[in-house]
């Protein structure tokens, strides 16, 4: 069940949603009457590349949920001009979504930096609330900027990761050193995934990761999301959303076989029960949906409803969708059951890479909770990093504040919630455990290729 602060941003969104939809219709209007339209259409269409990015100014925003994709329609904004694509380039403009239509580049202010972890433990949320200015262009311009920026030319670290497994905390500790960007849980790609995932579950693509087509939009995000920033930096760290970490593990490896691969995760049911904590009663719109695919005479009339959450956390593998999107299996799902899900879906796919050869290394959260430097200093040395004492003291310092402070999932707001997990909710996750051949609920999960270190 969603609570309130949940239900009451929905109705707050909802009633946003009504005046925006007056707002968009008068707007549209008023582009068309102007040649606005005509311009943007032939934009899409492949014409006018030198001016096929609009600039629009933000006059406000609203999200129906508290961590959310951001897309135009949470933006009221108006129509500034038409600039060159290459105006992305600059260093406070961020690229925030990428659908299969557009992509959408957030544009803050000078002062603001949206990947300071201290601030913004989630770039997203820093995406949201900085936003001056969108910029929005065609896919095939963001293809074209992207290839003729090319490869980062600093050194990557990509840290994959299952969620709720220390990966914000890592990026505190990247965060806090001089030399490094650190880029925490970038959702641009979730857009573009969530279009090609609709597609494949509609019969139009058998495998769409291997497609020419999304490889090429992928590896375009990433360079137009690794490009130079407003600090200075010899190294860009890169956290996985967790969301996304199943098609990057899939994809960086490679497309960029230069950057490090870090992989983190936890015991199952500490990595379940914990997603679950934070999830349950957080999403009202797949909640709503599976009340309805649960009721007989609803999910009848309405047979084409899915769980958005579960569109999320899923992969991209045929076999994979088939068995989870089944009408039987989606009711006997609840939030715990796509905690589950979340985390064997990355972890499959973890082990299908580094079986072929990746060269992703693996680190578990229960050995960061045992020696936390310890833990860095090894994670370190397997990307080419060097732990000197002072940075030892400025990752000290910044792990004194809760890695999530600043977002929906600070401690506070959860730290009173109790949770009840029943024995049909441990077998229901054994069941997905069991289908992805990973070590059962009271198991010690342990990956290939997972770093063996003794604490000090």
């Amino acid at each position: 069940m969603a609570t309130w602060p949940v239900i009451s941003q929905f109705i707050k969104h909802c009633i946003y949603l009504v005046f925006f939809s007056v707002f968009r219709c008068c707007q549209l209007t008023y582009w068309r009457l102007t040649g606005i339209q005509s311009h943007l259409d032939s934009c899409r269409s492949g014409r006018n590349h030198a001016a096929s990015a609009q600039l629009l100014k933000v006059w406000f925003r609203s999200t129906g949920r508290r961590i959310n994709i951001n897309l135009q329609h949470h933006f009221l904004s108006t129509h500034v001009r038409f600039v060159h694509p290459e105006y992305a380039l600059q260093e406070h403009v961020t690229l925030m979504t990428v659908t299969d239509k557009e992509a959408i580049f957030s544009i803050s202010a000078a002062t603001d930096n949206v990947f300071d972890v201290k601030k913004w433990p989630l770039v997203n949320l820093g995406l949201l609330h900085s936003a001056k200015y969108l910029l929005v262009m065609p896919l095939s311009s963001l293809i074209k900027l992207g290839e003729d920026l090319g490869d980062p030319k600093v050194k990557v670290v990509w840290l994959y990761n299952t969620s709720r497994c220390g990966g914000t905390a890592l990026m505190q500790a990247f965060n806090s050193l001089p030399d490094v960007v650190a880029i925490s849980g970038p959702k641009c790609m979730i857009s573009l995934d969530l279009a090609f995932k609709r597609k494949l579950l509609k019969g139009k693509y058998k495998h769409y990761v291997n497609s020419n087509e999304y490889r090429r939009i992928y590896g375009n995000i990433v360079r137009l999301l690794l490009k130079p920033s407003q600090k200075e930096a010899n190294v860009v760290a890169v956290r996985s959303h967790g969301q996304m970490s199943k098609t990057d593990l899939q994809l960086i490896p490679n497309l960029f076989p230069q950057f490090s691969g870090i992989f983190m995760y936890r015991n199952a049911a500490e990595q379940i029960s914990s997603l679950y904590r934070v999830t349950h009663g957080f999403d009202l719109h797949s909640d709503c949906a599976l009340t309805v695919i649960k009721h007989p005479w609803l999910s009848a009339l309405l047979p084409n409803v899915w769980p958005l959450n579960l569109l999320y956390i899923v992969c991209n593998d045929p076999q994979h969708l088939q068995h989870l999107f089944k009408r039987e299996s989606i009711r006997k799902l609840d939030n715990f059951g796509i905690a589950a899900i979340q985390f064997c879906e990355t972890c499959f796919h973890y082990k299908a890479v580094v079986a072929k050869g990746a060269p992703i290394t693996a680190f578990k959260y229960e050995h960061f909770l045992a020696d936390k430097l310890g833990f860095c200093e090894a994670l370190f040395h397997h990307a080419g990093m060097e732990l000197t004492a002072k940075r030892r003291e400025l990752i000290a310092e910044a792990w004194n504040d809760d890695s999530h402070k600043s977002t929906p999932l600070n401690r506070d707001l959860f730290k009173h919630i109790k949770m009840k997990i029943t024995d049909e909710m441990v077998q229901n996750a054994n069941s997905f455990l069991q289908y992805y051949d990973l070590p059962g609920w009271n198991e010690t999960t342990s990956l290939p290729n997972t770093v063996q270190y003794s604490s000090q």
